[in-house]
């Protein structure tokens, strides 16, 4: 994957969760939050942040939020809900073929389903998505969009896992087409709306 893309997962999901975090404790524990006491929540849950792997590759970025959560002046939140906005856009930049991307990138790193261009010379590989280069080709137009559903083939005994992962985000149906003679599942990945 994409440092790019990693980095913007790894920053939107920072800012979401530290945000959701510090909205929790306000609406529980209730009462007035001066910018000061804010800062300070906001501080004690993303400091720990900087040890974990998932957010090396925005760690400096890290370190100026909680400088700024540290000075008298900083408005922690405020930057949160820029970087925010500032993922957002980043976001509505997607094609189609990218979020396609993103979607097998996270089957891959989360539920241990990677994908491949078929080969037809090698053996299907057990957990394994496969799709032909000319199935990619013709499910998008040129400005990414996919206009067809993408055929996809697999040897799995996963495949309700591998379905319910996919259809998780609602961006995708999954159409289970047929199994042939060799246990091979042959699927539809229909983009929704």
């Amino acid at each position: 994957m994409s440092r790019n893309l990693k980095h913007y997962q790894a920053l939107d999901a920072l800012a979401t969760h530290a945000l959701l975090a510090l909205y929790c404790t306000m609406s529980e524990q209730g009462g007035f939050w001066t910018v000061k006491r804010r800062n300070e929540r906001l501080v004690k849950f993303i400091k720990p942040k900087v040890k974990h792997p998932q957010f090396s590759t925005c760690k400096p970025e890290i370190k100026t939020m909680l400088s700024i959560g540290r000075s008298p002046i900083g408005n922690l939140e405020q930057k949160l809900w820029d970087v925010n906005r500032l993922n957002l856009e980043y976001q509505a930049k997607f094609s189609q073929a990218d979020e396609l991307y993103i979607m097998l990138s996270g089957l891959f790193e989360q539920h241990q389903f990677p994908s491949m261009l078929e080969d037809i010379e090698k053996d299907l590989e057990r957990d394994t998505l496969y799709m032909k280069e000319k199935g990619i080709e013709n499910g998008f137009d040129e400005d990414n969009n996919q206009i067809n559903p993408l055929a996809m083939t697999l040897k799995t005994h996963r495949l309700k896992a591998l379905i319910e992962a996919v259809q998780t985000n609602g961006i995708y149906r999954v159409e289970v087409d047929h199994v042939d003679e060799h246990e091979v599942i042959h699927l539809l990945l229909h983009r929704k709306g």
